[in-house]
């Protein structure tokens, strides 16, 4: 082997060795800002929440029970979760879905 075929060799190892770094980095990266998300504490239980399957779609209805104003919205996995909403007590709320998503909790926020 001649000196230009090992320096190509060794230039091929050292971009295999900064693209697996690099993929390394992004997937910690990813991991770390879908932590936040999910640690958010759940809605008490007197927040009720019962989602109807349709044909096509689902729903979710939430109503507040409790004695004071709280904030929640609804997580869907494989959808979009519904934004955040101040629910007085006794008040109510309803957000649609298609059938692909799946009902993932009901956090505060």
């Amino acid at each position: 082997m001649g000196d230009i075929e090992l320096r190509t060799l060794s230039l091929a190892k050292r971009s295999i060795a900064v693209g697996v770094t690099g993929l390394a980095v992004l997937a910690m990266t990813g991991t770390a800002h879908a932590a936040p998300a999910q640690a958010r504490a759940a809605a008490p239980s007197c927040v009720k929440v019962k989602v109807d399957k349709g044909i096509i779609s689902q729903t979710a209805y939430v109503t507040n029970k409790c004695s004071s104003t709280k904030r929640v919205k609804v997580r869907w996995s494989f959808a979009p979760d519904s934004g955040c909403n101040t629910l007085k007590p006794g008040q109510k709320f309803k957000t649609k879905r298609g059938l692909a998503a799946q009902f993932d909790g009901l956090p505060l926020c």
